[in-house]
């Protein structure tokens, strides 16, 4: 009988999700730069919702939170830096580039502007923007539908 009560309620939060909690979580995040408060690299997850981004950690402890009202754009860009010396010694041709992703959120508040910037996973870059996008939409701002993205070469690989 319990087994069946747990089935019927999973198939019914399916069937009529409640409203406002829609959220889409983007893991294995990189926190790169941006935030005054958080000068170190930080890895976690990014939360995308009507509310905001949320930047927490992989136990989702809230490291930092973007309101949606205060984000004016999002960016993505693309690192490729060229294989090592040593790699294209060793491997030749095998040897490939390396491609890295980065998505970039603006905001202004009444105090401050910022340019935070995420590593995202490869290939996702492009998703979190749309995600983030439809989100804007949904809070009621304007999104420009030209969301940029450039693609840089390193050659060779700058300092770290």
């Amino acid at each position: 009988m319990r087994l069946a009560w747990i089935a019927l309620s999973t198939l019914a939060s399916f069937a009529f999700p409640s409203p406002g909690t829609a959220q889409d979580l983007m893991p294995d995040v990189e926190y790169f730069t941006g935030k005054d408060s958080l000068p170190d690299k930080t890895k976690g997850v990014l939360m995308l919702s009507v509310e905001g981004v949320k930047f927490t950690t992989k136990d989702g402890a809230l490291i930092f939170n973007i309101p949606m009202g205060s984000i004016t754009q999002v960016e993505r860009s693309t690192d490729i830096r060229d294989a090592s010396v040593g790699k294209k010694l060793l491997f030749g041709n095998l040897a490939g580039s390396r491609k890295q992703e980065f998505i970039t959120i603006s905001t202004e508040t009444s105090s401050a502007a910022e340019a935070i910037v995420f590593k995202l996973k490869q290939n996702t870059a492009a998703g979190a923007v749309a995600k983030i996008n439809f989100y804007r939409k949904k809070a009621g701002a304007s999104v420009s539908e030209d969301s940029a993205a450039t693609a840089t070469k390193s050659n060779p690989q700058p300092p770290r």
